[in-house]
């Protein structure tokens, strides 16, 4: 006896059927649950991002151009301090 394999496809119909070319000429069988699943939020994570985020208040924004140079300054030796008072 063949054996069967199980493929599960979950998402918005406009995704699903995005597999239509890999199903033609397949049985399938559609299940719609009565309401869309709410994920809950990752409250650990939005509080470690708050946490950033009220650390870099006050801090110059940086692009990240010059993260090379910066890091050849600070292995050359030079000191990089948070407080601009020292």
């Amino acid at each position: 006896m063949a054996e069967m394999t199980q493929l599960i496809y979950e998402g918005i119909w406009e995704e699903v059927i995005t597999h239509a070319p890999e199903l033609s000429g397949r049985r399938v069988r559609r299940t719609i649950p009565d309401e869309p699943q709410k994920s809950e939020p990752n409250q650990p994570m939005l509080e470690v991002l708050k946490k950033l985020e009220e650390r870099r208040k006050g801090k110059p924004f940086t692009d990240g151009s010059d993260t090379r140079k910066i890091l050849r300054e600070a292995r050359a030796g030079k000191v990089f301090s948070d407080d601009a008072d020292k």
